[in-house]
Order: structure tokens, then C-alpha cells, then sequence
């Protein structure tokens, strides 16, 4: 697959300018992390503050870690997401009552050589998948897993890929081998600092 037919999601947003100024790239996606132990997470009252900004055809992508579909709804119901990204341990049923809410899910799973893809068939009501490095965190670690491993599995749903991508990466990227790849999840390695990003950084991977 091309890079130029590939979605972008730029996750871990929290500044408000930094926001604002990264919106007029048009990213596909921007990451919103509500789960408290992140470095990057959004309170509420910092969320009712960035809806108010336009984010033209960029959608918001909620992410949570294994928070309850009352919370999950709630937020929803404020605005302040478009897409759920369930990023935690979250059972099969999570995913259908959402569904049948109305809300598009993306289920992340955190990838290491010992990886099980039989789990993704319990997961079929999710709109996308979401690949991830597993490591001590949910996300953010900044490192890469085997993509070996995706190329070689018969994945049967459009999926993210995530865990450290850069820049660098473009070339591999561009040879990657699955016809699935549906977006690149960039981070860490586009920040300053937790939850603000370099924009000259992030200007390159969309134009790219």
C-alpha cells in the first residue's frame, strides 16, 4: 500500500494551541486519551474547551482503558469524541454495546512476538483494529514491535498501525505488505513533550 492512500491519526493531544495550529494540516484523526495514569490524559473541563475549536473533516478519536460503557456513552453524549478506541482489556460485549449505541470502535491490541491473533475473532464487532507495542504502558511506550507479524497473519478488518512510528519510517512504511494497513498512528515520536507535538514534525508526515 502507498503512504498517500494511507489515514492519519495523530494521538496524545491535550494543548489547546498546539491543537488549533496541527488542526490546519488536516490530519485524518486526533487522539484524545482519557484514561487519568496517562501523561497525556484530558480532563473533562480541558475537553469542553477544545470541542469548541473546528476541526473541519479531522476526526476526534476518544481513547480509553478499561472504562465503563456508562462512562464511555457519557463522554460521547458531551461531544467530545466521534470514534471510541478501546485501548485496554475490554471484553467482546464492550465492543457490541457500543456498536448498538451507534458509536464506531476501533479495539487496540498490544503486539509482542507471543502474539494470539485468534483473539481479533472474538473482537468482529469493531469497525477497526488498532496494533500496538506491548509494553509496561497502554500506549506511548515509543517502540516498535515485528510488523513481520502482521504481514503474516490473515487479518480480515482494516487496522491501525501504532508503537513508535517516526518519520524515519517512510520508506518502510511505504514496503509494508499488508493490503489491510488502513492508518498510522503517530505519538511519541513527534512530541516535544507529552501531549505537544512538533508541528514542522508533524506538517512532514501528513505531506509525506
Amino acid at each position: 500500500m502507498k503512504e498517500q492512500d494511507l489515514k492519519i491519526k495523530i494521538c496524545g493531544m491535550r494543548d489547546l494551541n498546539n491543537i488549533r495550529q496541527l488542526i490546519e494540516f488536516g490530519p485524518d484523526y486526533l487522539g484524545f486519551i482519557f484514561y487519568e495514569k496517562s501523561a497525556r490524559y484530558v480532563s473533562e473541563n480541558e475537553m469542553k474547551e477544545i470541542i469548541k475549536l473546528n476541526f473541519g473533516e479531522t476526526e476526534r478519536v476518544g481513547v480509553f482503558v478499561n472504562a465503563s460503557a456508562e462512562k464511555i456513552l457519557d463522554y460521547a453524549d458531551k461531544g467530545f469524541f466521534d470514534i471510541v478506541q478501546l485501548h485496554g482489556n475490554e471484553e467482546p460485549k464492550v465492543v457490541k454495546a457500543l456498536k448498538e449505541e451507534g458509536l464506531e470502535v476501533i479495539k487496540v491490541f498490544s503486539v509482542d512476538d507471543d502474539f494470539d491473533f485468534k483473539v481479533l475473532n472474538k473482537y468482529s464487532d469493531a469497525d477497526y483494529y488498532l496494533f500496538d507495542t506491548k509494553g509496561k504502558l497502554p500506549g506511548g511506550n515509543g517502540v516498535q514491535f515485528n510488523w513481520e507479524l502482521l504481514e503474516n497473519s490473515k487479518i480480515k478488518k482494516p487496522f491501525f498501525l501504532s508503537g513508535g512510528l517516526a518519520i524515519e519510517d517512510k520508506h518502510r512504511i511505504n514496503d509494508f505488505k499488508s493490503k489491510k494497513l488502513y492508518a498510522l498512528d503517530f505519538n511519541s515520536k513527534l512530541e516535544l513533550e507529552p501531549g505537544l507535538k512538533d508541528l514542522d514534525k508533524v506538517q512532514l508526515v501528513i505531506n509525506n
